[in-house]
């Protein structure tokens, strides 16, 4: 994909990614503070509870992301193929005009060689300008 990028990739990174890292950041900062202040360990169920709260609406919308952004990327591996046959279908039509454009060349070569050699042998006479 590089620097095309699609809504739907924009929308996971603004989105969806801080909503997860926000998450996992407050459940991460709950068990270092569950370490280190006996506080937090006689409140986990309200912690538990607040992360809860907090994670399943986040978890619906980024797993609506998710599938959408995951139905994005198949479409564009779907495409991928059709992209390859036309592009093959490209380069076999130009590698035929390449070779019929050759012939033509040779042919024409050759014709002026032979026209050339019967000028010379005398069997045929030149074409001066004022004769046309």
């Amino acid at each position: 994909m590089g620097g095309n990028k699609s809504f739907n990739d924009k929308m996971i990174l603004i989105i969806g990614v801080p909503i997860v890292l926000a998450w996992v950041g407050f459940a991460c900062l709950v068990i270092w503070s569950g370490l280190n202040d006996n506080k937090v360990i006689e409140n986990i169920d309200s912690y538990s509870s607040l992360l809860m709260i907090i994670g399943g609406p986040a978890l619906l919308i980024v797993t609506s992301m998710l599938e959408l952004w995951k139905s994005e990327q198949q479409g564009e591996i779907n495409l991928h193929p059709e992209l390859v046959m036309r592009n093959q279908d490209i380069a076999t039509a130009r590698a035929e005009h390449d070779r019929l454009m050759a012939i033509g060349a040779q042919k024409h070569l050759q014709l002026m060689d032979a026209e050339e050699r019967c000028v010379n042998l005398g069997i045929m006479s030149t074409v001066s300008e004022g004769e046309e």
